[in-house]
């Protein structure tokens, strides 16, 4: 379901905020964004989750008032990727995002350098967003399915998803993880070993040639010459079992051993080597950009523009607990200053 975003303010107090919209009919029973607003309301409080402002539904439409936030920091990252120093300052408060999140059971499901943006006030504060396809987890045996042979699309972004998703088995903690190491290889490195955009997350003969690229490398091989915490990161994630949370506090623990500034070298696509940048250097202040907020959830491929798959909701007593604390949006009293 494609949503649009805008820098508007409150007209009733003059907040600058980010407005999140979607067209939905008042018949859908379970609207996105709806959906989307009830996750953060469960998540509000860490320093990583953006605060949410409201939410309504009108005839047409309906609305997510947010914090507004800058770039993602995969505008950052150029052919030499980032500073060493930089990535682990990303990881170690995404990591903390992540604690936060699977500790309320939910799985976010599409961990990618777009959804992770810098802070306004803050460049170096990290804020993880696009919660449209989260879950909350089982307790019972993980859901399968084959996407190449009943020709459906996987869980998340192709880019970046796991390999679980790719072999059609549903999504948990340790999937996160696996996007996370992923992710924090193309922060590092500034290029990744497999093909990703929009247009080739539609065709199911590009997911298995991800899959089976992706299934090649270990995380030694994908991070040769970074510190060795990075390929612990992939390989621990893709060790835990479906039902497994993640050891955070080992996790955090290998991050706070990493030396400050490392030496090190990056690779390019083609396994050539070059310097890699000053690794003191800090995340780089941004403005607004296209990517920030804007999103499309890749999922509910059975009925991808309607409404939100019954399984994809959170428990009943969830839901009523956070409807009763988001402020309602009854009527559109934003001034839009420009589409984000």
């Amino acid at each position: 379901m494609q949503s649009y975003v805008f820098k508007a303010e409150d007209l009733k107090s003059g907040q600058i905020v980010a407005l999140k919209k979607s067209r939905v009919s008042l018949k859908v029973k379970r609207p996105f964004l709806r959906h989307e607003s009830r996750i953060l309301q469960l998540l509000q409080g860490h320093p990583a989750i953006p605060k949410l402002y409201g939410y309504g539904q009108l005839e047409h439409f309906e609305y997510i008032s947010m914090e507004i936030l800058g770039i993602s920091v995969g505008d950052e990252v150029d052919t030499g990727g980032l500073t060493v120093i930089t990535v682990i300052r990303i990881v170690e408060q995404v990591l903390s995002a992540l604690r936060h999140i699977h500790g309320h059971g939910i799985v976010h499901r599409d961990i990618k350098p777009e959804n992770l943006l810098c802070s306004n006030h803050d460049p170096s504060k990290i804020m993880l967003i696009d919660f449209g396809i989260t879950k909350t987890t089982s307790s019972g045996p993980p859901k399968t399915y084959d996407p190449i042979k009943e020709k459906k699309h996987i869980v998340g972004t192709v880019r970046w998803t796991s390999l679980n998703a790719h072999r059609g088995i549903d999504l948990a903690p340790r999937d996160d993880l696996e996007s996370l190491a992923y992710t924090a290889l193309f922060l590092l490195r500034g290029n990744i070993p497999w093909p990703g955009g929009h247009a080739a997350e539609s065709i199911l003969r590009t997911q298995a040639q991800v899959h089976k690229i992706k299934g090649s490398f270990s995380g030694s091989q994908l991070t040769m010459h970074f510190p060795t915490e990075f390929a612990y990161l992939l390989d621990y994630s893709r060790g835990l079992d479906y039902h497994q949370m993640p050891d955070y506090d080992d996790l955090q623990n290998h991050w706070t051993c990493v030396p400050a500034i490392e030496t090190t070298e990056a690779m390019d696509q083609n396994g050539e080597e070059e310097d890699n940048a000053d690794y003191s250097e800090e995340p780089r202040v941004g403005e607004l950009s296209e990517d920030s907020y804007f999103g499309f959830d890749i999922d509910c491929w059975d009925n991808r523009f309607s409404s939100r798959h019954a399984s994809l909701t959170l428990p009943t007593q969830s839901e009523e607990c956070a409807d009763s604390q988001i402020p309602s949006i009854v009527d559109v009293v934003y001034l839009l200053a420009s589409k984000n």
